[in-house]
């Protein structure tokens, strides 16, 4: 009986020299042309606005003149005193709230994540549930509760101490206003539900090693668990300072009534006058651009790196840390007071304001009135703003999910030779403000052929939705593909499965989890949005969150009210439902 022929690996490949030299080249240059063209469209939909407001920041002609280039633009901006005010109190802000948010929630995921605090879980999901109301709404509340004149604070504060004075002592508006109304209303939402998942992740064995060697609780939290959770925090201050420069609505309700501008809203204010200075606008815009673009690159490297390993095989243990018998309810009831005062008491000063015959007016006569609820839904604006944020929130949700799959899958997946640059451009859009995007994006319209479909146009305002959460939603789903081996593809693959039912039939439904957080988070990207789609919308594309500005600027506060309520009933509900569906996944 003679032996099996010896069979090498290279005879069961087929041989490259059977392969026609021109049909490889063809198949290489095919391979490169899709290379090249994947990173066009991803470049175009982030450097085109880049590059649109450093070109028209130099455009110093008129509206109805011929264009016409030169420094102009630059030497008013800077030579406007409020430029440079605008910028300090840009990163003022943006520092003081950072600083505070990260104490704060550093505190508060260590307490969920790590230790046997009763109510962790239900803790949990409020400030996940908080990320979801509009920050304007909340803005609306605290306005009712703190505003010197009507607040109910001070009215409580001057009935308590018999002042006449008709001014109470707290209020809602300027630097410390808007930093209060910050960290209850996103910062430290945002910070804690980031922090969490690695406060978790982070084996007790360290501590507990820390606590048998005689280290007091302070000191393994001084020298073992900060040190350990350096990383995670550093993201989350990076992206929490991000999206502090990014900020809006906020600052346009609390502190352009006190004469404090940060630069998104001196942005707004020029586009905003008559004529609209849009050379100056983008001067400003194109300045910010640079400092927004490092800050995300930092950013990047460090949610990227891979040190800190502290979950092994053997050493890995998840008991909580005891407070006592005592102790945890006394934890508990303090992590409740605070939920209270920065979610609850808003929220509900927000829904009594949109009941109110004049808003803050507890002393007129029958105060409480449903005539703002009945008249909000007899306006045509209404029933128009509700659809187009359907039709805006669905379509951005739909292809926004595509396309940050497809960019994800090419980026981890692929092997072509530009998937590093594109996935550099795909996170291009978190460094850059929504009023700048917005600003970027509007002089692409304006400039193509297209500007009757695009501008003032759901189509226009769902592509700016998907570019601006272009960043957020593409990591998403890169987070979740590289957890899944690819080995599951291959197995597909020789089963018979051609690539289209391997991706369907076994890559999405083990992304589950993972495409519905990006979809209900793209959804409320698109419902709540202001700052991106402020500039792009016109009256007949209106969505909620633009009606709910102009309700708040306009002097409508009650009215407005009532709109932030049912905008934040939708929101929070989608919230809910896709926690329902997910199983409690998305998180």
């Amino acid at each position: 009986m003679t032996a099996p022929p010896q069979v090498s690996p290279t005879d069961v490949l087929p041989p490259t020299s059977g392969i026609p030299k021109r049909q490889r080249w063809r198949g290489a240059r095919g391979s490169g042309v899709r290379a090249w063209l994947v990173l066009a469209v991803v470049g175009s939909a982030t450097l085109v606005p880049l590059a649109l407001l450093l070109v028209n920041s130099l455009n110093i002609a008129s509206v109805n003149e011929p264009v016409r280039y030169g420094l102009d633009n630059w030497r008013a901006a800077f030579a406007d005193p409020a430029v440079g005010e605008a910028a300090w109190n840009t990163f003022r802000l943006g520092l003081t709230r950072t600083l505070i948010a990260v104490v704060i929630a550093s505190i508060l995921a260590w307490l969920i994540a790590r230790t046997d605090m009763p109510g962790g879980h239900v803790a949990e999901i409020l400030f996940y549930l908080a990320f979801f109301v509009p920050s304007i709404s909340m803005t609306l509340g605290w306005i009712l509760v703190l505003d010197p004149s009507t607040g109910v604070l001070n009215e409580a504060i001057r009935a308590v101490f018999g002042s006449e004075s008709s001014q109470g002592p707290l209020t809602p508006y300027g630097f410390w206003g808007i930093i209060w109304v910050h960290l209850s209303s996103s910062t430290v939402p945002i910070i804690t539900v980031l922090i969490i998942p690695a406060m978790r992740r982070m084996s007790t064995a360290l501590e507990e090693a820390a606590a048998t060697c005689g280290a007091s609780r302070w000191s393994t939290a001084r020298r073992i668990t900060l040190p350990l959770m350096l990383p995670s925090l550093l993201g989350a201050a990076l992206l929490g300072f991000l999206a502090s420069l990014k900020a809006f609505e906020i600052e346009l309700l609390l502190g352009v009534p006190v004469g404090l501008h940060v630069y998104s809203t001196q942005i707004y204010e020029w586009v905003s006058d008559a004529p609209p200075a849009y050379g100056i606008a983008t001067a400003l815009g194109a300045v910010f651009v640079p400092v927004m673009v490092v800050l995300a690159g930092i950013h990047r490297f460090i949610s990227t790196r891979r040190s800190y390993v502290t979950v092994g095989a053997h050493t890995y243990s998840d008991q909580p840390v005891r407070l006592g018998k005592v102790g945890r309810w006394i934890v508990a009831g303090l992590v409740a007071a605070y939920i209270g005062v920065t979610l609850v008491v808003p929220l509900a000063a927000m829904v009594t304001g949109s009941l109110m015959r004049r808003f803050g007016f507890f002393e007129l006569e029958n105060p409480i009135t449903t005539h703002h609820w009945m008249a909000l839904f007899d306006d045509n604006l209404l029933m128009s703003s509700v659809r187009n944020s359907l039709v805006l929130g669905l379509s951005a949700t739909v292809l926004g999910v595509a396309v940050y799959f497809s960019i994800a899958y090419i980026v981890v997946r692929s092997r072509l030779s530009t998937r590093g640059a594109t996935d550099i451009m795909a996170w291009l859009p978190v460094a850059l403000p929504g009023i700048l995007l917005g600003l970027g994006l509007l002089w692409l319209y304006l400039g193509t052929p297209l500007r009757t479909v695009l501008y003032g146009n759901v189509v226009g305002l769902t592509l700016a939705i998907i570019i601006g959460h272009m960043a957020v939603g593409t990591q998403q789903m890169k987070a979740g593909l590289l957890q899944l081996s690819p080995d599951l593809e291959k197995a597909a693959r020789v089963s018979g499965a051609n690539p289209r039912k391997a991706t369907l039939h076994v890559l999405l439904p083990l992304l589950g989890p993972t495409v519905a957080a990006t979809a209900i988070l793209t959804f409320d990207a698109a419902i709540r949005d202001i700052s991106t789609v402020v500039l792009l919308s016109s009256r007949n594309s209106r969505p909620m969150s633009i009606l709910l500005l102009e309700y708040s600027t306009g002097g409508e506060l009650e009215r407005a009210a009532a709109m932030g309520v049912l905008m934040s009933l939708v929101t929070v509900t989608v919230a809910l439902v896709a926690r329902r569906l997910t199983k409690g996944a998305i998180r």
